[in-house]
């Protein structure tokens, strides 16, 4: 084995039989993706009925399974699936002692079963580069795709809420989620802009980019705007500044940031003006509203917490919170979430959930950090560096947005924790990364603070 980090191998220019096979399985999961995040149902109703979602999620896992049978893939383990795994166990285990069993049942067989069914895939199927590229732009297609369409059809019934715009997109691309969402594709957006040179490309990332900002602008939302600047800043520092055409775009940004603020409704300078207060500010009726609404999350974050030490083994069942805390409390405002995914875990599954969740954070970021500190530097692995400096942005964006919605269930964190953790078996299985051998317990202390291997 090398004993050199300059000896290390290029995972992109290294070719192996098994990242080339599944191909059909992976076509039909990155329709899965796109269909999972743009929802085309809700720009066109009449695609309900096709069920894409579920069409394309099935199919790509059945067409999987075939190549698995015929010996043509291999499955393929890793610490962040058995931790996934891991959490289902629990959510199942925990389902008899849930107080609205019903509708624990309904959250497995729907939501997480797509969520659990997508991460399975997409751990599965990006064997290589290419693919993790392909399957980032699945994503900000979809965003573009969201975000277009409710920019065009802006003024319809049903998409404002007071003030407030909350676009067309009923998953994670609208309303106060889709903020988080472009929060944590903002730096694959710089990793991809400082990668691809073509002017198609180019012009792609600045309409993503564009019509996703200005649709947060018009959502208005506080905690959105506080993720992406957060985002912006890291990406800045760990994407940007590295390259002569990312300090272009770290000029160009603040002007076209500059010139969306002035464009910006009333209400999302109201809306803002609650973070710092000031005289007047409640006088306003949306200064009103974002100050009930502050208030409303605050009660709801208590409720959360106590909920978990009442609970503290399985809680109050999964999804349960809404109608277990409205049944209790029994008032209008207690029907909510718990706008916090840390204590939407901790409530509904009970701490053991949460600490499953948040291993899920340490060991991606683990494994993010050795791939960086192994991998030799040069243009041999630049592709890889870039991804595992943008998937570590996004999870730090993640982890802060995840204090102002509770989406422990759905895709966006697996997406994350789905890219590092096949960024990684590309670069162990390229020998980018050495191979763990057998020292003596003496060896392994004096070298502990080096390297550590997931579970």
């Amino acid at each position: 084995m090398a004993n050199s980090a300059g000896a290390i191998r290029s995972s992109v220019q290294t070719k192996t039989s098994w990242s080339e096979d599944g191909k059909l399985a992976f076509g039909l999961f990155w329709a899965f993706t796109f269909v999972s995040f743009a929802r085309p149902e809700d720009i066109f109703p009449v695609i309900g009925i096709l069920h894409l979602t579920l069409l394309f999620g099935i199919a790509a896992a059945f067409f999987y399974v075939r190549d698995l049978a015929r010996g043509k893939v291999s499955f393929k383990w890793s610490a962040e699936l058995i931790l996934v795994l891991g959490l289902t166990a629990w959510f199942l285990i925990g389902l008899p002692f849930g107080y609205y069993r019903h509708g624990s049942i309904d959250l497995l067989t729907d939501t997480w079963f797509r969520t659990l069914l997508f991460f399975l895939l997409m751990t599965q199927t990006l064997t290589n580069i290419s693919r993790v590229w392909k399957i980032i732009w699945a994503v900000l297609l979809s965003e573009l795709v969201a975000c277009g369409a409710s920019i065009l059809l802006q003024g319809r019934q049903g998409l404002d809420v007071g003030d407030r715009f909350s676009g067309v997109n009923m998953g994670l691309l609208g309303w106060n989620f889709l903020g988080i969402t472009v929060s944590a594709t903002l730096p694959y957006v710089a990793c991809l802009y400082v990668s691809r040179r073509s002017a198609l490309h180019t012009g792609t990332l600045i309409a993503v980019l564009g019509s996703s900002m200005w649709m947060v602008i018009l959502t208005a939302s506080r905690g959105a705007v506080l993720g992406i600047l957060l985002s912006l800043v890291l990406t800045w520092l760990y994407i940007l500044r590295r390259s002569r055409r990312g300090k272009i775009a770290s000029l160009l940004i603040p002007l076209c940031l500059i010139i969306g603020l002035a464009r910006a409704p009333a209400v999302f300078w109201q809306r803002l003006s609650t973070i710092w207060g000031g005289t007047g500010v409640e006088n306003t009726e949306e200064g009103a509203s974002a100050a009930e609404s502050t208030e409303g999350r605050e009660f709801l974050l208590k409720q959360s917490i106590k909920y978990t030490f009442q609970f503290p083994i399985f809680g109050v069942g999964v999804g349960n919170f809404v109608v277990y805390n409205g049944s209790q409390i029994r008032q209008s405002d207690a029907w909510l979430g718990t706008h916090n995914t840390y204590t939407q875990l901790s409530s509904e599954a009970g701490i053991p959930a949460l600490a499953l969740f948040l291993a899920l954070f340490v060991v991606t970021f683990r494994h993010m950090k050795v791939l960086l500190s192994k991998l030799a530097k040069g243009r041999a692995n630049l592709e890889l560096r870039r991804l595992a400096r943008a998937t570590i942005v996004a999870l730090v964006s993640f982890a802060l947005n995840g204090f102002f919605a509770h989406i422990g269930y759905q895709f966006l964190i697996y997406y994350l924790v789905g890219i590092a953790a096949a960024l990684y078996a590309i670069a162990s299985q390229n020998a980018a990364i050495p191979k763990p051998v057998k020292r003596s317990t003496k060896a392994r202390r004096s070298s502990a603070h080096k390297f550590q291997w997931s579970i």
